[in-house]
């Protein structure tokens, strides 16, 4: 065989040669290629995924924790239900109240709640029912003498009982409503006339003397203040010596 024939044996397998491997290796990128993008949108998938269960996560867990608030606060109301009613009931049973009037303390209890007033259901109940019994009230004249005997008392100390009769007393020997006679006594209070612990004693007792002698509330108080300007030491006897 000649040489220029043995080349062109050899030149024809290169480039048979040649070209199987260019169409390998052309196939390998594209497979490559391919690879490369599946995985891209493999983990792009990932991703989403990943992101999604983190959503069903936050979700699960606020789910949970409404559901756990929700119990919180349903044993709160079952157990402010439970206080309400055993207290209501106490009242009742301790005083004799008459089913009307336990309709009435019950609503008024509720409203002197919602002002944030009173220590618990007891404490509202038992100065419903004190105002109630001494003033003969009822509706919403005897829910303001309430509130104004609890705040009386959160203010200056004194007891639902005491004030309650003191503000009675003015009230029916001078014509004045509960509001009335419980800013005379807090203003008379702010003033120094409680300084002997007498305030609530000398309205009470003494209210029936000043409208004989035709004084008003008013007038009643300021002389308590002259008397007490004066060096009053009681201050009853030297008001009325005033």
């Amino acid at each position: 065989m000649s040489n220029a024939r043995v080349f062109e044996i050899a030149f024809q397998l290169g480039a048979s040669m040649n070209s199987s491997v260019r169409s390998a290796f052309a196939n390998t990128n594209q497979m490559l290629s391919n690879t490369s993008d599946n995985t891209d949108k493999l983990n792009s998938r990932s991703k989403i995924l990943e992101g999604g269960l983190k959503a069903i996560k936050a979700t699960a867990a606020a789910t949970a924790g409404a559901f756990a608030a929700l119990g919180t606060g349903m044993v709160v109301a079952v157990k402010h239900t439970d206080e309400f009613n055993s207290a209501m009931k106490h009242i009742a049973a301790s005083t004799g109240t008459s089913l009307k009037d336990m309709k009435e303390i019950k609503e008024i209890s509720k409203n002197l709640y919602n002002e944030n007033l009173g220590e618990d259901w007891n404490d509202l109940a038992e100065a419903i029912s004190t105002a109630k019994s001494v003033t003969g009230l009822s509706g919403k004249e005897l829910q303001k003498a309430t509130e104004n005997a609890l705040v009386y008392r959160d203010v200056w100390g004194e007891e639902v009982s005491q004030s309650i009769k003191a503000t009675d007393t003015m009230m029916k020997n001078f014509g004045i409503t509960s509001t009335q006679a419980f800013n005379l006594m807090a203003q008379g209070a702010q003033k120094g006339l409680n300084k002997s612990d007498e305030l609530i004693d000398s309205a009470n007792e003494y209210s029936p003397y000043f409208k004989t002698l035709g004084f008003s509330a008013n007038q009643m108080f300021d002389i308590f203040s002259t008397g007490l300007k004066n060096g009053a030491f009681n201050l009853i006897i030297r008001a009325l010596q005033w």
